[in-house]
């Protein structure tokens, strides 16, 4: 079998040659996993902190701070985490809708996706997307998250 390669490979050798390692990583086996992401069409979902603002990656290189986790995407294994994960982050962080998104979409992370690590207590976990993975194609916005009220049509 080939071996795959990750959507930002470039990016994680990078890091990798810097001292920076890759986690234990795991098979997803079509796991149920959630995220956040825009409800706005014009947004990009699903994409890795780093990818998102590269600025930010060369900031923390430059720090001696490179975080390879920030290459992944940030899932949690169920809503209810999710949720609670993000209302602490808004009583934080006043703006967060604006910058990880203002809704939780839900999907299956299937095993040619990628690969993620062992979820936390919260229900967190980083997901190692491969190339050809689109989230985008799988995931669904099913809440509003500053809202009390679930997104429409779903």
């Amino acid at each position: 079998m080939e071996k795959s390669i990750f959507k930002y490979q470039k990016q994680i050798d990078e890091l990798l040659t810097l001292g920076c390692e890759l986690p234990k990583l795991y098979t997803p086996d079509g796991m149920n996993a959630c995220r956040f992401a825009f409800s706005d069409e014009n947004r990009q979902n699903h994409v890795p902190q780093y990818m998102a603002n590269p600025k930010r990656m060369l900031q923390d290189i430059d720090k001696g701070k490179a975080n390879m986790s920030l290459i992944s995407l940030s899932c949690f294994t169920d809503s209810v985490k999710a949720e609670s994960f993000y209302s602490n982050l808004r009583k934080a962080f006043k703006n967060i809708q604006t910058t990880i998104g203002d809704s939780l979409s839900e999907g299956k992370l299937e095993n040619e996706d990628g690969r993620k690590t062992e979820a936390g207590d919260n229900g967190h976990l980083d997901f190692y997307e491969y190339q050809g993975c689109d989230l985008n194609k799988t995931f669904l916005i099913t809440k509003n998250l500053c809202s009390n009220e679930d997104s429409k049509g779903i």
